[in-house]
């Protein structure tokens, strides 16, 4: 047995689910033809998804002998609680996330575990590809983030051959050490919508905690876009983009310093970026007469003042929480 296939036996690889049988299906099996094989698979769905439960059954009966698969359900909505969920029931020293909408390719776990034998990493994602569509445009330094706040996106649309350092990687396409992931808390505020920035909030605490997150364009998934629920849909601009304003505020609120604080709200009210432009961004476009979709504008900054709002409503209440824990010890 060679010594990928010993350590592909430490991770656990959750897949969270919701009515995707046939996705989820062709998801685990890319899962299990890979070149090295996961300790388990755990598919975290929903109670009362039936479709689902009736899949995981028939592949678990699949690849009896090949891989364990467990299931977990939950109850409680969004996106967050089926991850939490997931990761409880995990067992192995390390733990990867994927989609049920993607598969991976032959050599992606190997990939994905290569970084660790660093024990200073902490987190590491792979690239995302969508067949059929052209890879996103880069621009800056994707994974990074500013000292002012400002995150370059589109990290897991980078090549290459080697596994690079940065800031932040993506959810549906990464592994963690468990026990680090453990103790970082999925912050309930993030639960909200698709949960856009939830991942963000990890990383930046899995650095803070002194780990380092590696991207890996070698561990690729392909990204098959399905359908997903009418709430949720991302062809509504106004409702993600204030979903990703609201959690972007709170997220760069929470883990900047003061100073820091500052020049981020500075650039996110005045400049922005994409979609969530800011003040002077807007009027300079309104002068060239470059116009945005309908409610965008709006949702943008309606989203930048609620998460503003939410952070400044933490604080409120961070003194209660310390003097709650110190008379709990």
């Amino acid at each position: 047995m060679t010594t990928e296939r010993q350590s592909a036996k430490q991770v656990s690889v959750v897949v969270p689910t919701f009515e995707r049988p046939d996705a989820l299906a062709d998801c685990v099996r890319s899962l299990c033809e890979g070149s090295v094989l996961p300790g388990e698979i755990i598919v975290a769905g929903r109670e009362r998804d039936e479709p689902t439960s009736i899949m995981v059954e028939r592949l678990r009966a699949s690849f009896e002998g090949t891989v364990t698969i467990r299931s977990c359900w939950v109850n409680e909505p969004g996106h967050v609680p089926p991850v939490q969920e997931g990761l409880k029931a995990a067992e192995k020293e390390f733990v990867a996330f994927v989609d049920d909408d993607v598969t991976v390719n032959a050599g992606w776990l190997e990939a994905m575990l290569e970084p660790f034998s660093d024990p200073t990493v902490g987190v590491v994602g792979g690239r995302v590809v969508v067949p059929g569509q052209c890879p996103a445009e880069l621009k800056g330094s994707p994974g990074h983030v500013t000292w002012y706040g400002h995150t370059w996106g589109n990290v897991a649309s980078l090549d290459g051959e080697t596994a690079m350092e940065v800031d932040t990687v993506m959810e549906c396409n990464w592994a963690w050490r468990r026990e680090l992931l453990n103790s970082l808390e999925m912050d309930p505020e993030l639960n909200f919508d698709d949960a856009s920035m939830y991942g963000l909030d990890l990383c930046l605490g899995a650095k803070a905690a002194g780990f380092r997150i590696l991207y890996e364009p070698r561990a690729l998934a392909l990204h098959h876009l399905k359908p997903r629920t009418p709430e949720l849909d991302r062809a509504n601009r106004p409702a993600r983009t204030f979903s990703y304003c609201r959690n972007y505020t709170y997220v760069m609120l929470k883990r900047l310093p003061a100073l820091r604080k500052c020049a981020f709200l500075i650039w996110w009210f005045a400049i922005g970026e994409g979609l969530a432009e800011g003040a002077a961004a807007l009027a300079a476009n309104v002068l060239s007469g470059r116009k945005l979709p309908p409610g965008v504008t709006r949702s943008a900054l309606a989203g930048k003042i609620e998460g503003l709002r939410i952070w400044l409503r933490a604080r409120r209440n961070e003194p209660a929480q310390r003097t709650e824990t110190r008379q709990q010890g």
